[in-house]
């Protein structure tokens, strides 16, 4: 299998992406979010020893970086290969994708949605290991109480990607009229 990698500087750092063609179509299997270029770059070398540069998904990458400079963009998931997901992963990674810009969800509420009703623990798993963060927005997933719990690139960075999308936080949480579902 040969893959693909491509990355981008944005106001967050250099986020990047690795796809690989199936039937002549990419299919983004992994989404890194911002950070360090040449600590990125090293993550991508060692999970994928052999993947090549291409630039064959620029126009998906510049919706990203405008996703990361407050830009309401609303992604394309035929781009993304859920075949790497099972069944539970791809409904949560979908509530997650609709939920609206501008509002949040919580554990809880995404479980009772997939019809799990006792899996928010679930559902945050799902989401700390979300292949494609950004286009699949968990930093839109908050805890019951509001606050605004895990992310993989870090509590500021997913309090700048709330607020990018007009969500002000009090006291460290998010109003209860944000949250969705």
């Amino acid at each position: 299998m040969q893959y693909f990698y491509n990355l981008e500087a944005s106001s967050l750092g250099t986020f990047g992406l690795i796809w690989e063609e199936k039937n002549n179509q990419p299919k983004v299997i992994k989404i890194f979010l911002p950070e360090n270029k040449n600590n990125l770059l090293s993550k991508i070398k060692k999970g994928y020893p052999s993947v090549i540069k291409s630039n064959s998904l620029n126009e998906f990458i510049l919706e990203i970086k405008r996703f990361l400079s407050g830009e309401n963009i609303k992604f394309n998931l035929e781009l993304l290969d859920f075949d790497i997901c099972t069944n539970f992963e791809k409904k949560v990674l979908i509530a997650d994708f609709n939920i609206p810009r501008g509002y949040v969800s919580t554990y809880s509420r995404i479980a009772k949605s997939t019809g799990v009703p006792k899996g928010a623990r679930a559902v945050g798993n799902v989401l700390a290991d979300n292949p494609f963060p950004l286009v699949i927005p968990c930093h839109r997933v908050v805890r019951a109480d509001g606050s605004l719990g895990g992310f993989g690139g870090g509590f500021e960075m997913k309090k700048r990607l709330l607020e990018n999308e007009g969500i002000v936080l009090s006291n460290g949480k998010v109003s209860p009229d944000k949250i969705y579902y």
